[in-house]
């Protein structure tokens, strides 16, 4: 990348973020005349100061890319490739996402400082975990190994203190896994507290992965109170997914599709296609305007 362009994208980040040059370089640990010779375009950064930036923009979700640095960002993508399918738990594409990661890692070895690889091995070791678990792992094992991973950094915190920690997104995955162990295991009091935890736990708002991730404990904590029979707390749960679902996904625009689906099918007469979806669009209607009742839904019948 040219350093005009370089500058350019810098600034952008900067201002779309209200981060004044001051404030951004004492997060990336330099002076402010070097953030503004870095965006007037006289110099490009050292790697030092690259690495900082890329840290600084990426934990709040923004991948600070369009940079020339191939190998890091071909190694950032494989990295969150790889807790997608740690999310979704599918053991082969995890092993498969694990084969690519490891060979990108060795590549950047050098690279990197000791923090870096320490959290590098973390994504590998969880991704490992989850990829055998099912293989003979009893839960308390599973668990025990867990643990480790996570202290590959730091000490496991008490996990009445998880609001109020900074968790990086690797983290804040392995907390969510050790409280599905525990529920597993029956143990709902400490499954709770770190669902509970990481509900609590503030993340920043800009952040496109929040939504995400407060569905994704919303759940845990859901199916965690469901084996304690507390329906009132299940209720909430399920309130704030559907809602979170209906009124950020373009559900008009998927029933719409089928619509024209079933007119193709009947068009070609595939009479069996199209009662399909002309059944299915019915019972949709039929199960949101019960949810809608039930849980205060924004759903109008399609």
């Amino acid at each position: 990348m040219q350093k005009t362009s370089f500058g350019k994208y810098l600034k952008w980040l900067r201002k779309k973020f209200k981060l004044t040059q001051q404030q951004l370089a004492e997060m990336a640990d330099c002076a402010i005349s070097t953030i503004a010779r870095l965006e007037s375009g006289v110099e490009l950064p050292s790697r030092r100061i690259f690495m900082k930036l890329n840290s600084i923009f990426e934990s709040i979700g923004i991948v600070y890319d369009e940079l020339w640095m191939e190998s890091v960002f071909g190694f950032k993508a494989a990295r969150k490739e790889l807790l997608n399918a740690i999310k979704k738990g599918r053991g082969e594409e995890i092993e498969r996402k694990l084969e690519q990661f490891r060979y990108l890692m060795e590549e950047c070895e050098e690279e990197n400082d000791e923090e870096e690889k320490r959290e590098n091995m973390q994504y590998y070791a969880l991704g490992h975990l989850i990829s055998i678990r099912e293989r003979g792992f009893s839960v308390e094992q599973y668990l025990d190994e867990m643990i480790q991973t996570f202290e590959l950094r730091r000490r496991i915190p008490d996990f009445e203190d998880i609001p109020n920690i900074k968790l990086s997104q690797i983290e804040y995955q392995i907390l969510y896994e050790m409280g599905e162990a525990y529920r597993i295991m029956g143990d709902t009091e400490t499954a709770e507290i770190i669902c509970r935890g990481l509900l609590a736990n503030e993340m920043d708002p800009r952040s496109p992965f929040v939504i995400d991730k407060y569905m994704e404990t919303s759940f845990a904590l859901a199916r965690v109170c469901m084996s304690k029979n507390d329906f009132a707390t299940v209720g909430e749960c399920l309130n704030y997914i559907f809602s979170q679902y209906v009124n950020n996904n373009d559900t008009r625009t998927i029933i719409h599709s089928l619509m024209i689906q079933m007119e193709v099918c009947e068009q070609l007469g595939d009479k069996k296609g199209a009662k399909l979806i002309k059944d299915f669009l019915e019972a949709t209607n039929e199960l949101m305007g019960y949810m809608a009742g039930k849980y205060d839904l924004n759903w109008n019948k399609r």
